[in-house]
């Protein structure tokens, strides 16, 4: 077990760990500002990893683009007709991708 402090400010969707993720996310939804963020997060974290072959427990810090990840997952609620789950996620991205560019 570990501990780590993330400040928030600097987090980079594009490029960040799942530590960073999970405290940006969980900041988004604590704030208020997206309640559904870490959940969201959390079903798109999972379903990432399902796809990846070699996904292990080091894998939570390499940095990847969450952007792309959330952006295929909000894809696939599209394409699976779910539009609650699709405009949950468009919020999340829309975030993300403010974020980023700060």
């Amino acid at each position: 077990m570990t501990e780590r402090m993330v400040d928030i400010s600097k987090i980079d969707p594009k490029n960040c760990d799942e530590v960073e993720m999970s405290a940006y996310s969980w900041y988004l939804s604590n704030s208020g500002q997206c309640p559904n963020a870490f959940l969201g997060f959390a079903v798109a974290r999972r379903h990432n990893q399902s796809k990846q072959l070699k996904y292990d427990a080091g894998s939570v810090f390499d940095k990847v683009n969450w952007i792309d990840i959330i952006r295929d997952f909000m894809q696939m609620q599209y394409d699976a007709h779910n539009m609650n789950g699709y405009l949950d996620y468009k919020k999340l991205l829309g975030f993300m991708e403010i974020k980023s560019q700060q």
